[in-house]
């Protein structure tokens, strides 16, 4: 197998960044606010790929078809506002979103269509995960070593915090799917919630940006009197970076 090269950040990426974290005076003096390496986990390379068997796709990976989006969006300026200007390239460059423990902040999930009726089988999927910040893809060696050196947060279904959704400690609670079936896409038919709630419960490890909230969608085999309908998986993240208070 051929070796991964190290990522370089470009010089953009770099002025962009520090620009960033020098506007951040609560938190900038943090030693872990310094410009981390980046990693595949960062933009989502190679996703399909690697959860094709669990994502169960038949999407083609030459197709350009893009039939359903699935947007997440939080209050990456702590304005008190989720809005189309709160997000960009700050939700997937570390450090991302910038929390306290204890803080709780709402992220807004959104599934779209490109059609007006949706005539197949889709699976919308929000994950909870940590970057290995020392290793080129982001990945550890070990579930174990993932939860023990990244940041701690829990997804709750509502602002109550009685439902919890994700848990990013909890290796069983790590994933949550929702099974759309044909017809027009609005939340009362896709089952997914309009707002989730992020939870700051255990800071980060080594690096800013250790932890990854991702949505994916992608289609499902045909149901009984379905027709197959292949489309090209559609993918969204957040990174989070979880301070001490």
């Amino acid at each position: 197998m051929k070796a991964l090269s190290p990522i370089c950040p470009s010089p953009a990426r770099i002025a962009a960044v520090l620009a960033l974290l020098s506007s951040m005076t609560v938190v900038a003096e943090d030693p872990l606010l310094r410009l981390p390496p980046e990693t595949q986990r960062d933009m989502g390379s190679g996703y399909e790929k690697k959860h094709e068997a669990n994502l169960r796709l038949l999407s083609d990976p030459t197709s350009n078809v893009k039939a359903l989006g699935f947007d997440i969006k939080t209050d990456l300026n702590h304005d008190g506002v989720i809005d189309a200007t709160a997000g960009g390239w700050r939700e997937y460059t570390p450090p991302g979103m910038v929390m306290a423990v204890g803080e709780t902040t709402p992220i807004r999930l959104r599934i779209f269509s490109h059609f007006p009726y949706y005539p197949g089988s889709a699976v919308a999927r929000l994950e909870v995960c940590g970057i290995n910040r020392d290793n080129p893809t982001g990945e550890f060696a070990s579930l174990d070593e993932e939860i023990k050196n990244t940041g701690h947060v829990i997804i709750w279904a509502d602002a109550g915090k009685t439902h919890k959704l994700l848990d990013s400690a909890d290796p069983k609670m790590r994933v949550v799917e929702w099974t759309i079936r044909p017809g027009y896409i609005v939340p009362s038919h896709t089952g997914v919630p309009g707002m989730v709630y992020l939870e700051a419960v255990g800071a980060s490890g080594k690096y800013a940006g250790d932890v990854r909230v991702m949505s994916t969608i992608a289609p499902l085999p045909a149901g009984p009197g379905e027709k197959a309908f292949h489309f090209q998986v559609a993918a969204d993240h957040i990174l989070y970076t979880i301070l001490k208070k």
